[in-house]
């Protein structure tokens, strides 16, 4: 499973890697601010229901086609509602042309989101399925960009390959889950009830995405689009090793939900105890390094021409370190039923990631985005410490 994972990551650096140097700084900058704002959009079609349907699932594995069926119906309604706005809006603007078609072509991906069932493997602790889909569309990802993506004016391309190279483990997976489509009136209002539930991890989810990859957006809005290409070449490392690290909290959580759920605490804090002390080795074996080389990393790796994000790479390696150190808790927070909490210190981290950025990127650029993240991850990991000390220390859980 560790060797799929390492894959699965590997083939996403190379298609990273092959897509800065082939698109160049300019369309590179143009491909990640619209894919930072699809993504983000993107949350409004999950609505916290992945991570809702994980925590149930591992509670109650005889219920997972019905959660699958349901969750994913309901999003496939979701996302034709928000293909439908923003088609629409690339069909209605005044951008130039290759902008446009990258646009509409990019309104595609909330059906890749909508589609997806790596959680419900997830709730059944059935990794190896979700690093093989991971695997497999990636390979196939690298595979089509290298055959189709030649030039900067294949830009528009790569929403559709992306989506493409989705489809065959998205069917296999469904097709395993037994998913059946439920989009009756009476289907749809019965998932929706889940949404009570699901709301506070879905704000969470868009509170965290405000300040971990929506400065890429925001950036673009007063800066060149050769400067949010060098920035996004940092923050795609950045986001890269963020991603692990959350993928890693993601595996412990149906552990740690069944422990919160039967108040098994000695399993509860051991296994809380064995993440941190990976968090550990991983700061020490991997951000150290890159602390130290990320410039030169970044020349070897997609060129001179993107040299320029030495710097906000090192800043933004400093935050990772702080999200290692929160994770393990803010993980095990959740895995509580402390979301609510927890969207408080979401909502701060968003608030002052979104002032600061404002406030510093129009004189400072990504040097001002830079630290801006490394503001909202400090924020957050005093405010997490704090909250699990309170929540479950004191109370011996």
């Amino acid at each position: 499973m560790a060797g799929a994972n390492v894959a699965s990551n590997l083939l996403s650096i190379t298609l990273f890697i092959y897509l800065a140097r082939t698109l160049g700084p300019e369309s590179f900058g143009l491909l990640s601010y619209i894919f930072t704002l699809v993504f983000f959009l993107a949350n409004f079609v999950d609505l916290g229901l992945s991570t809702y349907g994980t925590r149930e699932v591992a509670k109650d594995r005889s219920r997972v086609s019905e959660y699958v069926s349901g969750i994913v119906s309901f999003r496939i309604v979701i996302a034709a509602i928000m293909f439908g706005f923003f088609f629409l809006s690339g069909l209605l603007s005044h951008d130039i042309h290759h902008l446009k078609y990258l646009m509409l072509g990019s309104s595609i991906v909330f059906f890749m989101w909508a589609l997806g069932s790596e959680w419900a493997f997830q709730g059944v602790e059935r990794m190896h399925m979700v690093f093989l889909s991971m695997t497999a569309t990636g390979a196939l990802q690298l595979a089509l960009a290298l055959v189709y993506i030649k030039s900067p004016a294949d830009i528009a391309k790569v929403p559709v390959l992306y989506m493409a190279a989705s489809i065959p483990m998205t069917v296999f997976l469904l097709v395993k889950m037994r998913f059946r489509l439920k989009i009756k009136g009476d289907d749809l209002r019965r998932i929706a009830t889940f949404l009570s539930s699901s709301f506070s991890i879905w704000s969470i989810s868009i509170f965290a995405q405000i300040y971990n990859s929506l400065d890429v957006f925001i950036l673009g809005l007063s800066r060149t689009p050769e400067e949010v290409g060098y920035y996004t070449v940092a923050r795609r490392i950045v986001g890269t090793l963020a991603g692990l690290f959350t993928f890693l909290a993601a595996a412990v959580f149906p552990s740690l939900s069944r422990s919160a759920s039967g108040k098994d605490v000695p399993h509860f804090k051991a296994a809380t105890r064995k993440f941190l002390i990976l968090g550990i080795f991983l700061a020490a074996s991997v951000l150290l390094p890159l602390a130290i080389f990320g410039t030169g990393i970044i020349t070897l790796v997609v060129g001179g021409e993107y040299s320029p994000a030495g710097l906000p790479l090192k800043l933004m390696t400093v935050a990772l370190v702080l999200i290692l150190f929160n994770l393990p808790f803010s993980t095990g927070l959740i895995a509580s039923g402390y979301e609510k909490d927890v969207l408080k210190q979401a909502f701060a981290s968003a608030v002052v990631s979104i002032g600061s950025n404002f406030i510093l990127m129009p004189k400072y650029g990504m040097i001002g985005g830079s630290i801006s993240f490394l503001l909202a991850e400090s924020l957050a990991l005093i405010w997490i410490l704090c909250l699990y000390r309170k929540r479950i220390l004191t109370k011996g859980e």
